[in-house]
């Protein structure tokens, strides 16, 4: 759905959260949102009291493999860390192998799978620990 969702959800997902965006030239190349823990919910997982979330997230195509999708994953992750959660959790299509081991690379685990209502696609929801020291993860 995220590749092909209206405006109008799209802002309504802003909405959610913290949204980041990054530009080059004037350009939108990289979008994340933050959700903290009180705005995640959706599954057994998502709806802990300790478990921020992120989504939206999104690098140009030209752009990937240029390390801003670890910078802005960095950013939230950190985030997480200041608003208190103990989690970080995120979803995504189960066909998207290569999304799933991209994050596995970064410390996420497999938690459980969703059937969200406005997909056809069960997703995988994916979480990682974080903690004040994230082995040098920081937005920059």
């Amino acid at each position: 759905m995220a590749t092909h969702q209206s405006p109008e959800v799209t802002q309504a997902r802003i909405g959610q959260g913290e949204c980041y965006v990054v530009q080059a030239s004037g350009k939108l190349i990289g979008t994340i949102v933050f959700r903290p823990a009180e705005k995640t919910k959706g599954s057994a997982w998502l709806d802990r009291a300790d478990v921020a979330s992120l989504g939206q997230f999104a690098i140009d195509p030209e752009w990937q493999s240029s390390g801003l999708g670890g910078r802005l994953m960095a950013l939230a992750e950190t985030r997480a860390v200041q608003t208190g959660a103990a989690e970080i959790a995120l979803d995504t299509a189960e066909p998207a192998t290569h999304l799933i081991e991209w994050y596995s690379r970064r410390g996420y685990r497999f938690i459980e799978y969703a059937q969200w209502q406005s997909v056809n696609y069960r997703s995988v929801i994916m979480s990682r620990p974080v903690s004040p020291v994230q082995n040098g993860n920081s937005p920059g």
